[in-house]
């Protein structure tokens, strides 16, 4: 019987059991999930939002009647995993350098949308549960969050240097475990959150260090896209897995088609189709459903273009970020004095990526620029309407844009619910009001405005520096 004792645990060990989850599988879920989820937000809200899409049946979002939208229980529910891989990265045994900078990226990533999404959110306390008890976390401003990220984001910048590859699969659906496309997106996120708070504070030194270090998302090759597979539900274009029904409810807005008819965008025939009548036709922003339904029925707006974003289910892809947005960041950073270089260069950088991304010929792409209407003239509402354009898909990104600096400028809809006031964050979800009710009624002070109500402007908003 002593002798049976011998290597107990190991003898009973399960291996198709394993009590720790490997990093690579933690990493294949979390970076597949929060690339899905942003580019799904980014369709289905984001683009209505900025006023590229709207929807002719079920138009509240585009009113403005905002209920919780649902991404603070997406984003609080991956922290957890994200934090196991970076406990896994730096523990004896199973250290990974690159595991740790993909950690910390994701994790700056997440808290900057909860935080550009709701203002105070839980922060310094929010991953205490497991480790001290604290399942009522305290909430904390938004000036403490975004020191948090860009510091997380210099750290990772800094673990991703060293390059420790990785052994066998990497669980990387981004970039396959090359820390050096890591890296440069997470400095990439810097001068997208460091440009985000410009109105705060004096961010000059630090965007430009990182321009001249030049390790950033620099060129299409190093877009933080996911390319569906196509081999299941979960694997392809959500849409493509959808009833046509469901698809068809959103259509070309108004909005965008000035914007398209201005200059003469192929990116115009890309996205969308033509209405059974062979013409580019709109629909207003903020139409409540009856008359939603009612334009319709007598206008026929264009709807998307059913064969990229329907019939196939890997045409279309998932991103984090893309090259087009970096180049438009450096273009305005250039233009407000924030660094060196040519504005005109990096707007029409950012034009060719985008353009080159969905598939149009240099040549037309060159074409393009040198229209009138599209060359760059020191306009700031030029430079940032074509951004705009360019955060296709992308979140909600262009929405914080127009928060910040109130281009390129967007009217309420006849139907709006909101006053005639365009909202500038979400609701905090309900249930923090029953489960974490203190901190919340704390945070709803502290924010001030109007509280926990869609038009309370946050910290980096509201900053005087232009």
């Amino acid at each position: 019987m002593v002798s049976c004792t011998n290597n107990f645990e190991e003898i009973n060990s399960n291996p198709n059991a394993p009590e720790q989850v490997s990093a690579n599988l933690l990493t294949s879920t979390v970076t597949s999930e929060i690339t899905r989820t942003l580019t799904q937000e980014g369709y289905s809200d984001g683009n209505t939002i900025t006023q590229l899409m709207a929807k002719n049946n079920f138009p509240g979002f585009s009113q403005f009647d905002w209920g919780d939208q649902g991404m603070w229980n997406f984003f609080y529910s991956y922290l957890p995993e994200i934090n196991d891989i970076l406990e896994i990265s730096r523990a004896e045994g199973t250290q990974n350098s690159t595991y740790e900078g993909i950690a910390l990226t994701l994790r700056a990533l997440s808290f900057a949308n909860l935080t550009d999404l709701y203002g105070h959110v839980p922060y310094t306390e929010a991953m205490a549960g497991k480790t001290e008890g604290i399942f009522t976390p305290v909430y904390d401003d938004q000036e403490t969050v975004y020191n948090g990220v860009l510091q997380d984001l210099a750290d990772a910048d800094a673990a991703l240097a060293k390059g420790q590859a990785i052994a066998g699969s990497t669980g990387d659906v981004i970039y396959n475990g090359d820390a050096s496309k890591w890296r440069k997106l997470a400095n990439a996120l810097r001068l997208r959150y460091l440009l985000r708070i410009s109105k705060q504070r004096d961010v000059s030194s630090e965007m430009q260090a990182i321009v001249s270090a030049g390790n950033y998302i620099n060129d299409n090759s190093d877009n933080a896209v996911l390319v569906y597979s196509g081999t299941s539900n979960t694997d392809s274009w959500p849409q493509s897995t959808g009833r046509i029904g469901g698809f068809d409810e959103k259509s070309l807005c108004t909005t965008l088609l000035g914007y398209f008819e201005e200059f003469n965008d192929p990116r115009l025939d890309i996205w969308f189709d033509r209405n059974s009548e062979g013409e580019w036709v709109g629909i207003p922003i903020g139409l409540n459903q009856d008359n939603a339904r009612a334009y319709d029925d007598e206008f026929s707006p264009s709807r998307l273009d059913v064969e990229l974003f329907y019939f196939s289910s890997t045409a279309a892809e998932a991103f984090i970020m893309k090259n087009s947005e970096v180049q438009f960041i450096l273009a305005e950073a250039a233009e407000r004095g924030f660094i060196f270089g040519s504005a005109e260069d990096y707007y029409n950088n950012g034009i060719r990526a985008s353009l080159d991304y969905w598939g149009v010929p240099s040549d037309d792409i060159e074409a393009y620029l040198v229209q009138p209407a599209v060359q760059y003239n020191g306009s700031l509402e030029l430079l940032l309407t074509q951004k705009t354009i360019a955060l296709w898909n992308v979140d909600y990104q262009g929405w914080m844009d127009y928060r910040r600096t109130g281009i390129p400028a967007l009217e309420n809809g006849q139907d709006d619910l909101n006053g005639g006031r365009y909202p500038v964050r979400f609701l905090y979800p309900s249930s923090e009001q029953t489960l974490n009710g203190d901190n919340y009624k704390a945070a709803v002070e502290a924010m001030g405005g109007e509280g926990d109500n869609i038009n309370t402007p946050g910290w980096w908003e509201t900053g005087t520096r232009y």
